[in-house]
Formats: structure tokens, sequence, C-alpha cells
């Protein structure tokens, strides 16, 4: 009986072996096996990615917000208990129509508007009260793009003064797995001649050094890589039902987790 339990003992410990040999084979995926040769260096011509137009928490008027050709304007213009209601368009010379009225409203806050249209109606109302209510045209977001091993990978929505930080948060956060000192950031208008940042977390994290939480552009493409510990992690869960089958027939069960458990 011992020599059977000697020989599994030997055989879970070769498998173990070869099962180690196998993982540490385990690459980041941040880091491309191609040589420098590989790189195509040839003139290819691609399309730069669209700009947006405002940042993601600026999509909501403010009172300092400037009324922009495209805008619409819900105006109300109240004289003694009556009032008149008003929804027009601001044309690209800067000016909306209020029933018969044109008034010039390009450039300025709702604050002055109304008061331009209070001037532009007292030659025909008594006392008129004006209120001008902003809906900003349809708005293109700015965004980043974040991939790799994050929990939500994909758009993000750009906020001004965005870090990299800030997209992982967006992202809903990395994987423990994350080799948060080697993130890239590629950054390039055509992607003909992109230019390639290192962001390293862990140092910010370890430290509370933020000079390397690197200031993002609009459409950066931010990537996680995942730590070869955490790869070989992935493979050992794959690994160990069958080094569990492999031990079944010749050793007891309650001694097999001895062989097969694997922890990082």
């Amino acid at each position: 009986m011992l020599r059977i339990h000697g020989k599994a003992i030997i055989l879970a410990l070769c498998i173990v072996q070869i099962s180690l040999l196998h993982l540490t084979g385990c690459r980041n995926p941040g880091q491309s096996t191609l040589p420098p040769s590989a790189v195509s260096t040839g003139p290819q011509s691609l399309p730069p990615l669209p700009k947006g137009d405002v940042f993601a928490d600026e999509t909501v008027p403010t009172a300092d917000a400037p009324i922009e050709t495209g805008d619409t304007l819900e105006v109300v213009i109240r004289r003694g208990a009556g009032e008149e209601k008003y929804s027009s368009l601001v044309r690209e010379n800067g000016s909306v129509s209020v029933g018969f009225m044109e008034v010039p409203v390009g450039g300025v806050t709702v604050a002055e508007a109304e008061r331009r249209v209070q001037d532009a109606a007292r030659p025909f109302m008594k006392e008129p009260r004006a209120q001008v209510a902003l809906k900003k045209k349809l708005l293109k977001i700015k965004r980043v793009f974040v991939f790799g091993d994050v929990k939500k990978p994909g758009m993000v929505p750009m906020a001004r003064n965005m870090t990299v930080l800030q997209a992982l948060a967006a992202a809903d956060n990395f994987y423990e797995t994350a080799l948060l000192e080697e993130i890239r950031v590629v950054r390039g208008g055509d992607f003909t001649n992109p230019k390639i940042l290192t962001a390293d977390l862990a140092r910010l994290f370890t430290y509370g050094d933020l000079s390397r939480n690197i200031a993002l552009e609009e459409n950066d493409v931010i990537f996680v890589p995942r730590e070869q510990l955490g790869d070989a992690t992935e493979a050992a869960k794959k690994l160990t039902p069958i080094v569990q089958a492999a031990i079944m027939p010749l050793y007891p069960a309650y001694l097999i987790p001895a062989f097969t458990s694997f922890k990082p």
C-alpha cells in the first residue's frame, strides 16, 4: 500500500512539474511576440478619428453657456395676466424669431437673451417680462477607449482633465491581475505615426506619485496588460481537473487538494 502511495506521489509531482513548465511559457498579452522588423512601415493612410464637441461633464447647459447656431430657444413673454410662448431655432446669422421679431442672440448667455427679447418687445407690449430656456443642439461627446485587463472594456465618455486612473474607474476598474506598471496609452491622429506613452499607476498606489498618471487626450487608446502570474493562474485553473483525474485512481481523494491547489 505504501509503495502504491509512493508511486502516486511521484506521478503527481511529475504532472505538477510538467504543468509548471507549461505555465512558464505564459506570456504577457501586452507584449508582442513579433520582431521589430514585422512592424509595418508602409505609407498607409487612415482617416483621423472624428473629434467630439464637448466633454462628458459639459452636456447640461450652465448659466454662462453661450447660445450657438443650431440651439433651440423656448421663449415665454408675459404681459399682465397673459403670456405668449415661442419655440425657435437659432439660425446661422445668430438670430432667432420670436413671433414677428428678430432677436440677435448668437454668442450670448440666456440672461442676456432674456434682456434682448424684452427690449425688442417693449415697442409692442407694456412692461414685457421674458423667460428663455436653452436647449442645446445634439452634442457629440469626446471619448477615449479602454481595453485589456479591465472589467468593462470599450468606449469611455471623456470628462475634462481626465487621467488614466479616471478612465480605468469609468471602465469599472481593473482586475487584480492587471500589470499597472506598464499601462500603454496610444495617441495619434490618423494612426500613421502614433505616440505610445507608458502610465505607471503602481507608483501612484505605492508612493502616491502622480507623475505617471497621464492626462488623456481625445481618442486616446488605453491598454491595461495582464501580469504573467495572472496568466499562470488562469492556466492552472484549466490544468487542475487534469491533475485530479490522473491522481484519482491512485491516491485518496482527501489528499488530492494538496497536489492540485494553486495560489499565486
